[in-house]
């Protein structure tokens, strides 16, 4: 048909050919402008032929005549809907105009005739970017056939989808995946660093320390980071490398001497090997280079505690509690020590005045229930509805803790409540197994109900436990978990 229009006309096929020809070699050259009137002429003959209509849309957008252009490429699909050159070239002229809505929807359209195209893949990598659906803009890119990696500005944005995948992987606790997405942005990525440093991070939390420690030492070499050096403690620390966890720490404290971060997780990891000395050592450093915040002071006094100096605990949880008045942690720590120091009327008092400011604090609310125990109180009484309210609201707050379920089933016990302080108690073990207090007492409930073979399985797990099971709980133990809460 377009030929036989071209013929009407008095031009030939051949020189219809030929004109073709040269207006392509013209394009070619980069001289679009010597093309036009050439295309221009050939359609005015042959006003069908939808190569040379999408030729001369090409040669209008190569000198900047976008919507011209445009106009070209529909008219060549109102001819042949399904025509794809003119198809592909409308939707990367809308992309150059920043009409992305249409881009896209034309993009989509031409993959469904050819679902392999890889201009198309490219730019719906482009477009679901600026979207930020990057999950999506990595699957378009893959399928790209390697045009992403032509385009530098391109190749970030690939590393930028990976990156950003990863971070939403490690929100989701999918660390695994979202280590393998760090590896992938880091071609090309414009912050080394970051990206290196999340997926050190993301091994950590994958419990990958082999990896984590290769990834991490490898970037200290190009970025002696006290963050760093930190995290790599954690990965030493959790593979068994515990001198070398240390070393990593006090690296961090000489490279960053002004994060109190470094000095704390120090001490902790002091605390965790009950290595007190260092730990105060370390504490005097901090003290003498950073502004201490009300952490350092709750370690310090943890470690004194630790050593059995309980005066000078007080005094530190005692600064610690009026440097941050809105924290409970110091207080806690402070009625755990006069627990230890046999004041539980002190204990009470101020933890009473903690939990009218927050009831919900599963700590303060324990505690408190624990000094009012200690103190002396008997079924019915104030105190001891005080104790099992506070208790059932530390319950609610954690449901996690065992330690507030043994005293809460103890406290049941009591009051004749065996049913359900046999429940507190069975949460409590399914929480902590190694707790001998919960068998014990659990143990009493089967016996008496006339379980004799439960009864037993519990009391040979009692006869294999370090601790007395019906003792008070033991400081040192409660202000480590209070430590490291009020160091998160």
């Amino acid at each position: 048909m377009v030929a036989a229009l071209a013929a009407g006309l008095g031009q030939t096929p051949a020189q219809t050919t030929f004109d073709y020809a040269g207006a392509t070699a013209y394009v070619r050259q980069g001289q679009a402008e010597l093309a036009i009137p050439i295309l221009e002429k050939m359609l005015a003959a042959a006003p069908y032929d939808l190569k040379a209509r999408n030729l001369l849309g090409i040669a209008l957008l190569n000198t900047g005549r976008k919507a011209e252009a445009s106009v070209q490429f529909k008219q060549a699909l109102q001819t042949d809907p399904k025509f794809q050159p003119a198809l592909k070239n409308l939707a990367v002229n809308e992309m150059a105009m920043g009409l992305q809505s249409d881009a896209k929807s034309h993009f989509e359209q031409l993959l469904k005739a050819a679902p392999n195209d890889p201009v198309a893949h490219l730019y719906l990598g482009e477009i679901s970017f600026a979207g930020h659906r990057y999950a999506r803009a990595i699957a378009h890119y893959e399928q790209s056939d390697g045009l992403y990696l032509k385009d530098p500005q391109v190749v970030i944005h690939n590393a930028r989808s990976h990156f950003e995948v990863g971070v939403t992987l490690a929100k989701a606790k999918n660390y695994v995946a979202s280590a393998q997405q760090f590896q992938l942005a880091q071609k090309g990525f414009p912050d080394p660093y970051q990206v290196r440093f999340n997926l050190t991070l993301a091994y950590v939390n994958a419990h990958n320390y082999a990896a984590a420690i290769e990834a991490g030492e490898s970037l200290a070499r190009d970025f002696p980071k006290g963050e760093l050096y930190n995290l790599l403690s954690r990965a030493y620390e959790a593979n068994g490398r515990t001198q070398a966890a240390y070393d990593a720490l006090r690296t961090a404290t000489q490279v960053d001497p002004g994060n109190e971060t470094n000095y704390l997780d120090l001490m902790a990891l002091c605390l965790t090997h009950e290595n007190w000395d260092l730990s105060l050592e370390i504490s005097d450093v901090a003290l003498s280079r950073v502004a201490p915040t009300y952490r350092l002071r709750l370690q310090r006094g943890a470690v004194l505690a630790m050593k059995g100096l309980l005066e000078d605990a007080e005094n530190e949880f005692l600064i610690a509690a009026r440097e941050a008045p809105q924290v409970s942690f110091p207080s806690v720590a402070l009625a755990v020590v006069w627990l230890e120091m046999k004041k539980p009327e002190q204990a009470v008092e101020v933890l009473r005045v903690r939990r009218a400011q927050d009831s919900k604090d599963y700590l303060v609310n324990w505690f408190l229930a624990e000094a009012l125990n200690q103190a002396g109180v008997s079924p019915g009484t104030p105190d001891e509805k005080e104790a099992v309210a506070a208790l059932q609201d530390a319950v609610r707050s954690n449901p996690t803790a065992a330690g507030p379920r043994v005293l809460l089933g103890k406290m049941l016990v009591k009051r004749g409540q065996a049913d359900d302080a046999r429940r507190q108690f069975e949460e409590a073990m399914k929480l902590d197994p190694n707790d001998a207090s919960a068998a014990y007492h659990l143990a009493l409930i089967y016996r008496k109900a006339g379980n004799t073979r439960r009864a037993e399985e519990l009391m040979a797990k009692v006869g294999k436990a370090t601790s007395v099971p019906d003792s008070p709980p033991a400081t040192g133990r409660n202000l480590v978990k209070i430590v490291r809460e009020g160091s998160r």
